[in-house]
């Protein structure tokens, strides 16, 4: 124990730009740490304190890799924002819930995975077209995706597939603007299937 409490003692006591050095050198020597490599220099390079000895220990490519992924982040981000969202309240509204708790009936089918949600400052926001105002329901072909594409732990990633713009429908249109017309189901188990199929 007292091995590790040393060591533990050195590392907290180097420099950040020789840590990260040190931390980049053995990261990209053990072959173990191959799969996730990429991913943690990454990650390294794209934390808030990034420094110029932090930036000068992780390979420029890590760097170059995490300011893409961020602003493919950030555009996929906008692009869901770009869409109707209601609160919980509303979604109760909708369903046409008589629950007292007007925030019940949305966060039971998020925690189901039954539907997309995210928090945003501290209050959820679900994306309008999964549900049905004519039937005060979740529309099902949504419910069944939503389950199939594991919304409940991944609800940025399968809100970006429902109203990003797809390359199996024509210009523009996303998942989501044919699962609110009647008759489009098959085909959007059919673009989530190939989605999957990847």
């Amino acid at each position: 124990m007292s091995i590790d409490h040393d060591l533990g003692a050195e590392l907290r006591a180097l420099p950040d730009g020789e840590f990260f050095t040190l931390l980049a050198r053995e990261v990209a020597s053990r072959e173990s740490m191959s799969s996730v490599r990429e991913a943690l220099l990454s990650l390294v390079a794209s934390g808030p304190t990034l420094s110029a000895s932090i930036a000068a220990a992780v390979p420029s490519h890590a760097v170059t890799a995490s300011i893409a992924r961020a602003r493919i982040e950030t555009a996929a981000r906008q692009a869901i924002f770009d869409h109707p969202h209601l609160e919980a309240a509303d979604v109760a509204d909708v369903l046409r819930s008589r629950d007292s708790n007007r925030r019940s009936p949305a966060s039971r089918l998020r925690e189901r995975g039954d539907i997309v949600g995210y928090e945003i400052g501290g209050r959820y926001l679900y994306p309008s077209f999964q549900f049905d105002a004519a039937t005060a329901k979740v529309r099902p072909v949504v419910a069944e995706i939503n389950h199939l594409l594991d919304a409940k732990h991944d609800p940025w990633g399968v809100s970006s597939w429902w109203l990003s713009p797809s390359g199996w429908l024509p210009e523009g249109q996303s998942p989501a603007d044919l699962a609110v017309v009647e008759g489009h189901d098959d085909q959007v188990r059919a673009i989530a299937r190939d989605l999957l199929a990847d």
